[in-house]
């Protein structure tokens, strides 16, 4: 060799990316986690689903006696079909006027001890109609998620917690 003669390059042998083993382990680990993850991740997605029906239902009560006081008028909160989980509607001037219109909850069961087709706020937002109390829960029965009681009196002032009624 010369003096001051360079040795030749080789080309750079840098591999980017996996190899086939390292991508088929990836997978499999991600499909395991999947796996075990998935029945907890029902549970809470079924838990938001009640929190949600049950935080909208105190909406619509808590609008519904504010609108009467507000209008000193009566203002109805009326189911749209068979049952309250098929959604309502927040109505004033003996429901002329539209203030709320609640689609149905999927998945989610809201009944009432009294069977009540509408509840009725009068000008003084006091409730005309009996004393009652809403169980949501899950449509079917799901274990590890829990009810949600929201009591109404006569005072008409709603209230919520957790657990059964």
């Amino acid at each position: 060799m010369l003096v001051g003669a360079r040795k030749p390059r080789r080309p750079s042998a840098t591999v980017r990316g996996f190899t086939l083993v390292e991508l088929v382990f990836t997978i499999t680990m991600v499909a395991l986690l999947a796996t075990i993850a998935a029945p907890s991740f029902r549970q809470f997605i079924m838990s938001q689903r009640v929190r949600n029906a049950s935080f909208d239902f105190m909406t619509a009560l808590t609008l519904a006696r504010s609108e009467a006081i507000t209008r000193n008028a009566s203002v109805d909160l009326v189911r749209t079909s068979g049952s309250w989980s098929g959604g309502w509607t927040v109505a004033a001037d003996a429901g002329v006027t539209t203030l709320l219109n609640q689609q149905s909850m999927g998945g989610v069961s809201i009944t009432d001890s009294a069977s009540l087709a509408k509840i009725s706020y009068a000008s003084d937002g006091r409730s005309t109609t009996a004393a009652t109390q809403f169980t949501v829960a899950p449509a079917t029965t799901m274990p590890g998620v829990t009810p949600r009681c929201i009591s109404l009196g006569l005072g008409g002032v709603p209230s919520s917690k957790a657990g059964a009624c």
